[in-house]
């Protein structure tokens, strides 16, 4: 597979250095009033509708809005849209919350904190963690320069994109090829902390049928603190010499290859790799919460729509090292991952529309390559393991009367690992009360996968009095959502939108220390995952706004006010069971965040962009094995803080701009996230060529 992809790529590479004559990209800066106000979306119900009819939470963030905002990479991106908590750990390395609902048990680690219930997507295509669950930012084969949008859906989506869009879907769509000839686009940037970022984007269509564009990217940051947290004194103090200097190290390339064979039949083929090696924080490190991580893959993905039928199957290859230099326990792997979907979007009538659709993934996880008890180093997993799930679903959308639109979707999951069915449901509907106002409700409910650590982890290792074990009947984590939205255009450039919502979250796991067994002795770690009885609720509003005074000055302010409380947290995790279970405020979700994006082109060639970025206190908690094997709890008072980030663009001509870029103006520098470093002002200048 390997050798396949490479000369594949080595191939479209010859085929795009073609001589030709270049031609002239996008101008970001010459969008009409309409392009600004009229956003369409295709992730609410997988065709293109306007955003404001839209019947689900969601938001479409730009290419033009990323380039004028200055995000240095696709998390950061994400602190422009409406209900996303982003948090930076390291220099470019992102803990992203949709809404929040993070570490409910209060017995998080660098795992167990971040998302695991937020579904993302490059096309449609999961580039989801099947072992712990979540994404790895870092490990994402594209960035920037092949972004054509981004789409957020809020809620709870399973009947849509499967599980683990359990609190919603980010959905990264790629660029096409739309003018004849070569095309190139080209960014880079470089700055304080030894930071550099940069793309470099080819593209050819050979005529009206068949285009192709290749891509590189890649990021170089260091650590923006000189001195990481250490558990045994609460506190920070200078590393090792060498010790964890390079936050982020990442490099991808894609290839993309586009064909209409007809009017109505298109195939589309995508393929790339990547490697990255990033510090940040992990379960698997007693001293202190950083380890360096490095993510390796290659994927494979091909794509048809033929007359309403739409298909899709990749395959994902690749090498997890989830903590380098660690000692004892081995936590690297190999892994393969197979996912294919087929839908029929069925339009009855101009009215009335069927979708019903059938998927099915499966990954295989594998450290047989790294074991060596010999030497007193073990694994997580016993050989191969496998998660699986065959899926089938049914929408329907229908216009009951001109005013009254109906969507509602269900689809069931058949997991290997627990050996059950689940159901998940939507249901939402929208009323025009006039051109100029709309109201919806949403009911959904949605379940997360099946993940390889939690069901086959298994770590018995004696000589250390260690026994990690994991569980395959464990009940998979739900989320049912209640939402009600007003949409309403004030005027021509003025848009208003609110959302309230109720969320309920259930069936969290977490390991627990049980009672040791022979040959396991007291003083040594015996935990076994279990479902834990603790329950949330979350209820809160999100309200934003586009306003666009002409097309020299937009403003586009957003803001999440929310409550999230659990019942049934215990206050300790020991072999006598869960102690003194208690109802408490999930303060770790953040219960005020959001900003705003300001963009004005002063002249014609010069653009000023403001988009502040505020998270309000927080009170986060981690645990460190002592040496009984009872998680010591600490907990962590993260104060607010407010991010200001501004961008200068000059355009030197029609097709080069220059830049500088300025992120937390401020110098704040406070962690956002308990352990990880204190982060500065990063400034950078850049250089971007569209030709």
């Amino acid at each position: 597979m390997k050798k396949l992809l490479l000369s594949f790529k080595i191939a479209a590479l010859m085929a795009l250095a073609l001589p030709a004559l270049a031609q002239e990209g996008d101008d970001l800066f010459e969008l009409s009033l309409e392009d600004l106000m009229q956003i369409d979306i295709y992730s609410v119900s997988k065709k293109a509708e306007s955003l404001f009819d839209a019947p689900l939470s969601s938001s479409t963030l730009t290419k033009e809005e990323i380039y004028n905002a200055g995000a240095t990479s696709i998390p950061e991106a994400l602190r422009l849209m409406p209900g996303l908590i982003v948090r930076e750990m390291t220099n470019g390395s992102y803990d992203i919350h949709l809404r929040g609902f993070d570490n409910i048990n209060r017995y998080g680690d660098g795992t167990s904190s971040a998302n695991q219930i937020t579904l993302v997507m490059i096309d449609g295509r999961p580039v989801f963690n099947y072992n712990l669950g979540g994404t790895n930012w870092e490990a994402l084969p594209v960035d920037l320069i092949d972004v054509e949008r981004i789409e957020v859906v809020r809620g709870p989506s399973a009947p849509l994109y499967g599980p683990n869009a359990v609190a919603g879907v980010i959905n990264i769509i790629t660029k096409n090829v739309d003018q004849e000839g070569v095309v190139v686009n080209g960014n880079i940037a470089s700055g304080t902390d030894n930071t550099t970022v940069g793309g470099l984007r080819l593209g050819y269509k050979f005529n009206e049928k068949l285009s192709a564009q290749i891509s590189g990217n890649f990021q170089l940051r260091d650590r923006q603190d000189d001195e990481i947290f250490l558990y045994s004194i609460g506190s920070y103090e200078a590393p090792a010499a060498g010790e964890f200097e390079t936050a982020v190290d990442r490099k991808g390339l894609n290839l993309m290859l586009d064909y209409d064979v007809a009017e109505d039949f298109n195939i589309g083929l995508q393929t790339g790799l990547q490697r990255a090696e990033v510090v940040k924080p992990f379960s698997q490190n007693g001293t202190t919460p950083f380890s360096t991580s490095i993510y390796e893959s290659e994927y494979l993905n091909l794509t048809f729509n033929k007359s309403g039928l739409a298909g899709r199957i990749s395959y994902t290859t690749g090498f997890d090292n989830l903590n380098k230099g660690g000692q004892q326990i081995l936590l690297q792997y190999d892994y393969s991952i197979i996912d294919a979907s087929l839908e029929y979007n069925w339009n009855i009538s101009d009215k009335f529309s069927l979708r019903p659709g059938f998927s099915y993934q499966s990954a295989a996880y594998n450290n047989e390559d790294y074991v060596d008890i010999t030497q007193g180093t073990i694994g997580v997993l016993q050989g191969e393991q496998t998660v699986e799930n065959i899926a089938g679903s049914l929408m329907a959308d229908i216009e009951l009367t001109e005013k009254l639109r109906l969507v509602a979707g269900g689809r069931v999951d058949k997991f290997n690992s627990p050996d059950e069915a689940y159901f998940s449901y939507q249901f939402a509907a929208t009323y025009d009360i006039n051109d100029q106002n709309l109201i919806r409700a949403v009911v959904s409910k949605s379940n997360s996968g099946s993940f390889i650590g939690p069901n086959f982890l298994d770590v018995q290792f004696p000589a250390a009095n260690l026994y990690y074990q994991g569980d395959q009947n464990l009940d998979l984590f739900q989320i049912q959502m209640y939402e009600l939205g007003y949409r309403t255009k004030l005027s021509s450039k003025f848009e208003l939108n609110f959302e309230l919502f109720r969320q309920e979250a259930k069936n969290t796991n977490a390991l627990v220390a049980q009672f040791p067994q022979a040959p396991y002795t007291l003083g040594g770690d015996y935990f076994v995952f279990q479902n834990m009885p603790a329950k949330s609720v979350q209820n809160g509003i999100t309200i934003s706004a586009n306003y666009v005074a002409s097309t020299k000055f937009q403003l586009k302010p957003f803001l999440t006010l929310q409550k999230t409380e659990t019942d049934n947290v215990a206050s300790s995790q020991t072999f006598l069971g869960l102690a003194d279970l208690s109802n408490v405020e999930n303060d770790q979700t953040p219960s005020v965040f959001g900003g705003f994006y300001l963009n004005y082109k002063a002249t014609d060639k010069l653009t000023i962009n403001l988009n502040p970025y505020y998270t309000g206190e927080q009170s986060q908690y981690s645990f460190y094995n002592s040496a009984i094997g009872n998680p010591a709890t600490t907990a962590g008072e993260i104060d607010g803080r407010l991010i200001l980030n501004a961008k200068v663009n000059y355009k030197l001509s029609s097709k080069i701009d220059i830049y500088v870029n300025g992120r937390n103006l401020l110098n704040q520098e406070k962690s956002e996230f308990l352990g990880t470093d204190r982060t500065s002002m990063l400034l950078m200048a850049g250089l971007r060529a569209n030709l």
